[in-house]
């Protein structure tokens, strides 16, 4: 169970809600029923830091609360209201707990509301369930089973936030609830403190945690950096939020390059195993040795072995997957140093959102806490919009230059297969001795030549280079193409321009600049969704 060195990695974060009149009966049971529970997580994503999500209402709430704490869980507290306020709905006995467990809290804020403004508690027990069943990975609800009410604001209302979407075009497996079976106070029935998991599409919730534990498992592997953050180093001291999005941004950075690297140096030994199984099979057409034939049989039992483990480290889908995570966690940066609240996972197209749903949740897991301490529009405008605008031209000059190189490279690999085609049709028709003239033949080397009739002519040597030639044009263009530079450089292209539009927007504007930063933060994760689909369909592949 991991509770230090958690730089750059993604919290899980498990949602608390639950009845307040818990039967005091039941509560040594709950307690051990919610303990055995988190554990069973923590052991089963070793990798990962864990953090509850818990109001710290009386009853179930303060009961999780504390079961975390025992077990090292970090505890965020979004209250309803002030605590003072808050206070009043305790008595003597809970209002001693609540201030104990405030102490032990790494975080207590007032949440934030997303529902028009209402008069009355109800309305702000119900944002604080809101905020609950949005931030966290997996809900844990100690709950009766009752049904939700219509502008409810208790367990069964959380529940439903978190099961049955507000937002109708929500993914089907974002949504996980852990249900510890809770009878209430007035209840004299005998139920049993059973757990279980409540999907909307099975084994959901595991695959999202597992995504995050395999993020942070890597995360954990990285050497210690300079940080090398997005905004100044003396806002992120001030701001803890910022600096734990910061921080997952550049582990999320630093894994992406590095299995980029891994991806792109398979594809260049891809490339160099197909352009020699070529050569070695031309080789042995036309010199008939068997010494070729072994070579290409043992070249292609390489690739092959090559193939699989490329396969098995996954460097392609964590390239793209992690390099999602990073563009996911610059944009909520800058949009909670500009003091926009939401999770711009929220953006994915519908075709993201299935794929992509371990990336929102540990936006939303990130983003749980208090927004301590914003920059200026204009910050945000210099750090956001301006540095952008410099990625996108550097990028394109940068992207246009290779696209350009792999252009000039099939433009002299095709005059140089003309220029063979010519002198091979020239030797051909005008100067057959010269194209059946000797260069080889047996015994001499016999490894080469093991027939005693064979010969090696200059047109087998033409075939072969003639060939070599064509599989090294091939074989780049493959190379190239699945590294998608035109198409790069055309979103380099289009993304600058989306930048400068939005810089003269927000001169021209003052009054709208914060609808402006969202509209492009929207925009940023709509290029990024489009940039891993076309880029997801180059793997490296086993190509004969």
């Amino acid at each position: 169970m991991e509770t230090t060195g958690t730089t750059g990695k993604i919290p899980i974060v498990i949602g608390v809600t639950g009845h307040r009149d818990v039967r005091g009966c039941d509560r040594e049971k709950l307690k051990t029923t919610v303990r055995t529970e988190l554990e069973r997580l923590m052991k089963k994503y070793p990798h990962s830091p864990f953090a509850l999500l818990d109001s710290l209402a009386a009853g179930a709430d303060m009961l999780c609360a504390e079961a975390g704490l025992e077990l090292g869980m970090r505890l965020i507290c979004p209250l309803p209201m002030k605590a003072e306020e808050y206070e009043k709905d305790f008595d003597a006995a809970e209002d001693a707990k609540f201030r104990e467990l405030i102490g032990r809290a790494d975080g207590v804020f007032e949440a934030p509301h997303t529902e028009p403004e209402k008069e009355g508690r109800d309305y702000l027990y119900r944002q604080a369930g809101i905020y609950v069943a949005s931030h966290c990975h997996l809900l844990l609800a100690l709950w009766d089973g009752s049904e939700p009410k219509r502008d409810g604001c208790g367990t069964a209302e959380t529940v439903g936030f978190m099961m049955k979407a507000r937002d109708e075009f929500r993914a089907p497996n974002e949504c996980a609830v852990l249900h510890v079976m809770t009878p209430r106070e007035k209840s004299g029935e005998n139920v049993s403190i059973v757990s279980e998991i409540i999907e909307n599409e099975k084994g959901a919730a595991e695959s999202v945690l597992e995504m995050t534990d395999r993020f942070n498992k890597d995360a954990g592997k990285l050497p210690e950096e300079k940080s090398r953050g997005l905004l100044p180093g003396e806002y992120l001291k001030r701001n803890k939020k910022a600096k734990r999005i910061n921080s997952v941004y550049e582990a999320a950075d630093s894994l992406s390059a590095a299995f980029q690297k891994k991806y792109l140096s398979a594809m260049r030994i891809f490339s160099l195993f197909g352009f020699f199984l070529v050569i070695f099979f031309l080789l042995y057409d036309e010199m008939e040795s068997d010494v070729f034939l072994i070579l290409y049989g043992a070249l292609m039992i390489a690739y092959f072995a090559a193939y699989l483990a490329v396969k098995r480290n996954g460097a392609h889908l964590k390239y793209l997957q992690y390099r999602m995570v990073s563009e996911v966690m610059r944009v909520q940066l800058y949009l909670t140093a500009a003091g926009i609240d939401g999770n711009v996972g929220s953006g994915f197209t519908w075709t993201q959102k299935s794929g992509s749903t371990w990336v929102k949740k540990a936006a939303a897991a990130v983003t749980a806490g208090e927004n301590e301490d914003l920059l200026s529009d204009e910050e945000v405008k210099v750090y956001w919009l301006d540095g952008q605008l410099s990625y996108h031209k550097k990028a394109l000059v940068r992207d246009s230059k290779r696209s350009r190189l792999n252009e000039k490279t099939a433009r002299v690999m095709l005059i140089l297969s003309a220029v063979l085609f010519a002198i091979t049709l020239l030797m051909e028709f005008f100067c057959k001795s010269g194209v059946t003239f000797q260069l080889l033949s047996a015994p001499l080397p016999e490894w080469l030549l093991p027939h005693a009739d064979q010969i090696f002519t200059v047109r087998s040597l033409l075939k072969i280079v003639t060939g070599g030639v064509s599989a090294f044009a091939v074989l780049l263009s493959n190379y190239y193409g699945k590294l998608s530079y035109e198409r790069k450089s055309e979103d380099h292209e289009k993304m600058a321009e989306l930048y400068a539009a939005a810089s003269l927007a927000f001169e021209d504007d003052r009054a709208s600049r914060k609808e402006l930063f969202s509209r492009l933060a929207a925009e940023e994760i709509i290029e990024n969704g489009n940039w891993v689909s076309y880029c997801r369909e180059n793997p490296p592949s086993f190509n004969m």
